[in-house]
């Protein structure tokens, strides 16, 4: 589904169990609201059904945003950075719900990415 999104050959399943660990869902969460401008989503318990309920809350700002127009939408895809060929694949297998986790993913990818840069993952 998200293989694409990343470089690293982790493929979505690999980056979801990364929001295992407590300070990464928590950055990751952070990521969302900042790129979402969406101060609401909650953190999620650690766990399996972390991604999953990321996913249904940005999927809820993603229909609220789509309803707002589609300016208002693409702002939400140009801060997440999501190319169009993501946009178009995302939207192809799932749409607002296929979206809502490349979403996911690619804040917590943002998130690992800085982390390794930083000497911490």
């Amino acid at each position: 589904m998200n293989d694409g999104l990343s470089r690293t050959g982790e493929g979505g399943g690999g980056l979801r169990k990364r929001l295992d660990e407590a300070v990464v869902l928590r950055h990751t969460v952070m990521q969302l609201r900042k790129d979402l401008r969406e101060e609401a989503i909650a953190e999620p318990a650690v766990g399996a059904g972390a991604f999953e309920q990321l996913r249904a809350r940005v999927q809820e700002v993603l229909e609220a945003r789509q309803q707002e127009g589609a300016h208002a939408f693409g702002l939400v895809v140009n801060r997440v950075d999501l190319t169009e060929q993501q946009l178009r694949a995302a939207m192809g297998e799932g749409g607002l719900h296929g979206l809502a986790g490349t979403v996911v993913l690619r804040c917590l990818q943002k998130v690992l990415s800085r982390m390794r840069f930083a000497g911490l993952g």
